[in-house]
Parts: structure tokens; sequence; C-alpha cells
């Protein structure tokens, strides 16, 4: 129980991680401060804030990475340790992908960007 307990929390982190990684990326592409985001943590939510890039597709970036990161990173710790808990990371990061869905908030960030980007092309 404990391993399950662990193995969600892991993935909540990881998720969150993927964001800041990216948006420490693309921070560093448009020469803002590396470390200009805020974690906004309460009882049922965890989120990183961060102002909108100019580029939408910053913006696409940031909202895949939450979501794909720790599929990423369960996919190599599959193959790296054959054990019950990376197992269990692997299904809570394939279930994370649910975030995807454009009625959560990933999805919203994605949905937006795209539609940014066609009215942009036009």
């Amino acid at each position: 129980m404990i391993g399950l307990v662990f193995s969600l929390l892991a993935v909540v982190l990881m998720h969150e991680l993927g964001h800041i990684l990216m948006v420490m990326a693309c921070n560093k592409i448009e020469k803002r401060p590396l470390f200009d985001f805020v974690i906004m943590i309460d009882w049922k939510h965890v989120a990183v804030v961060h102002e909108t890039f100019a580029r939408p597709s910053f913006n696409l970036l940031v909202a895949l990475a939450g979501p794909l990161f720790p599929v990423f990173c369960s996919i190599v710790l599959f193959f790296m340790w054959k054990h019950q808990v990376s197992h269990q990371l692997l299904f809570f990061s394939l279930l994370n992908t649910v975030m995807l869905h454009p009625a959560c908030p990933d999805g919203k960030n994605i949905t937006a960007s795209l539609k940014e980007m066609k009215e942009r092309k036009r």
C-alpha cells in the first residue's frame, strides 16, 4: 500500500517537475530570469504558475511537458529497475496522460496554444 502512495506522489512530483524544467528552458531562450515562476500548493492542487510566453509554441511545450515527463522517466526506470514500484510508477504515469484531455488544465492550455498558433498563421 505504501508503494502505491509513494508511486502516486512521485508521479505528481515528476509531472510538476516536467512543467518546471520546460518553463526554465523557455525562460532561458527568451532571456527571462531562469526561476521566473511560482509553485502554488493547496490541499487539492499543485500548480506551476508563470507568465505566458510570447510564442504560443513555448506555452504548448510547457503544457505537454507535465503529462509526458513522468511517462518518459517511468519508461526509463521500468527498463533499468525490474521492481514492483517501477511497474506502479509506469501505470500512474500512463494514467497521468489523462491530463492531456481538453477538460483538464493542461489540455485546456494545449488547446488554447494550438488555437493561438492557428490564428497567428492566418
